[in-house]
């Protein structure tokens, strides 16, 4: 047997968890490997229930109900950053633990990120539960319909009751990556999609409303996070069981003190990607909403391989940024974007081009976008994934307060190109403005700083 077919039987074999390796390089190597390729098996999974539940959705629920539906998982997507940035600095803390090998200071941080998350959580709650009954529902998500009106108030209260409940429970994934296992949270959240699909499935068949879709799909994803965690605190790593006696004010002051940044910056993202939905129903209506997002949601595959590497290169570029091993860092953070750049370019090309009939076929007539929608979406998708790949580096580094102070400045460009130009061009006019904040705000600066990380 030639060398060559040695060395990569050798390799497979590692990939797989069947033989030695080498050194921590190797090991970070192997284990962004397996996660890349248990995350493309996820991604599978994550496609077929998308591919099945889109249509599926868009024709039972029809235009002006599923918008909001997608409307309110946008709001979601803004509770969500109420977790303070913890959920990032804890990626960072444990991954410097375990660079050290030090468990009680692990423990330590599960600790004060858990029972943080948990009294934001039962705060969250009391503050939504006191305005929901008084906030006119039916007029922020500007539906018409009867039924939309009648159903739209219980399920935002329904969304958000799961969504605190779910809020500590989201530290897992974080926690599976920092110790740079991520195949075993790929394989919980292959486990919530597939169980949020047979839900999705059975509410239709049942001719459930929006209510009933928002209990089943959001209650399986609660689920299995929860049975995740117990698994993960009682079984997989129990000296990491958030311990409350455990908290420590070093531990809450590191957490805080980065996560504020990672905040800043999530809360930027937010206004830059998510405000899209909630001005396009403001001032198009909710409908407008259904070609926007199922557009969005076809270009969001062609990140697949950022998103599948992202969570593995994370904790692995913090470990080598621990270990002092820039060296790795610098290799393995140009392969990642060359490759990210190539696997980009081969899916949004295809997409702009044979875009109208692949949404008409996934989705139906009402979900067909313009030919400059998609142009638009494929230039987007280029110059994201590019920054994506920086802000992986950046993050694990820590150096994020100059990524704060840019995407402050981009989100407020951004808001107001949006808001300016959906009203002159329509839908096209909004990411439009999320393309011309980035570019204006982000890519150079963004550019430089990781130079200056890797030369460091």
């Amino acid at each position: 047997m030639s060398p060559l077919l040695l060395s990569t039987v050798r390799y497979v074999r590692q990939v797989i968890g069947d033989g030695q390796v080498a050194g921590h390089a190797e090991r970070r190597d192997l284990r962004i490997l397996q996660g890349i390729f248990s995350g493309l098996a996820g991604r599978g999974v994550a496609a077929f229930v998308s591919f099945i539940s889109v249509p599926l959705t868009v024709r039972y629920l029809g235009a002006e109900r599923y918008g909001a539906w997608v409307t309110i998982s946008t709001v979601m997507a803004w509770a969500a950053l109420a977790d303070l940035g913890l959920s990032n600095s804890l990626t960072n803390a444990i991954s410097e633990s375990y660079a050290k090998d030090r468990r009680d200071l692990a423990q330590s941080y599960v600790a004060a990120a858990f029972w943080s998350l948990a009294g934001i959580a039962a705060v969250l709650a009391l503050i939504f539960f006191w305005l929901w009954p008084i906030v006119p529902w039916d007029r922020v998500f500007n539906v018409q319909s009867i039924q939309a009106r009648e159903e739209v108030k219980p399920a935002v209260a329904i969304a958000f009751a799961i969504f605190v409940l779910n809020f500590p429970f989201s530290l897992t994934a974080k926690i599976y990556g920092a110790y740079q296992e991520v195949p075993k949270g790929n394989a919980w959240a292959a486990a919530g999609n597939l169980l949020g699909l047979i839900a999705l499935v059975v509410v239709t068949q049942l001719k459930g409303g929006l209510v009933a879709l928002v209990i089943a799909v959001s209650g399986a994803v609660l689920l299995i996070n929860a049975v995740s965690a117990l698994w993960l605190f009682v079984w997989s790593k129990p000296w990491l069981l958030p311990d409350p006696r455990r908290l420590g004010y070093s531990a809450i002051q590191k957490l805080s003190s980065l996560g504020g940044m990672f905040f800043v910056i999530q809360i930027s993202a937010l206004v830059l990607f998510q405000t899209d939905n909630l001005i396009i129903a403001h001032y198009l209506g909710a409908a407008a909403v259904t070609p926007y997002s199922v557009t969005w949601r076809l270009f969001t595959y062609t990140a697949l391989f950022q998103m599948l590497a992202s969570p593995s290169y994370w904790p692995a570029y913090a470990e080598a940024f621990s270990r002092g091993d820039r060296r790795w860092v610098r290799r393995r953070f140009r392969t990642n974007l060359k490759i990210t750049m190539a696997s980009t370019c081969a899916l949004a090309v295809p997409f702009v081009i044979f875009g109208r009939p692949i949404i008409e076929k996934w989705a139906g007539s009402i979900a067909v976008p313009s030919s400059g929608l998609l142009l638009w979406m494929g230039i987007w998708s280029l110059i994201y994934n590019a920054m994506s790949c920086q802000s992986c580096l950046l993050a694990s580094a820590g150096r994020v307060k100059i990524q704060m102070i840019y995407s402050i400045v981009a989100s407020v460009v951004n808001l107001v190109l949006s808001i300016v130009l959906v009203q002159r061009l329509g839908l096209v006019g909004v990411i439009m403005g999320t393309v011309g904040a980035f570019l204006i705000c982000i890519v150079v600066p963004q550019s430089l700083e990781v130079e200056r990380s890797l030369r460091a």
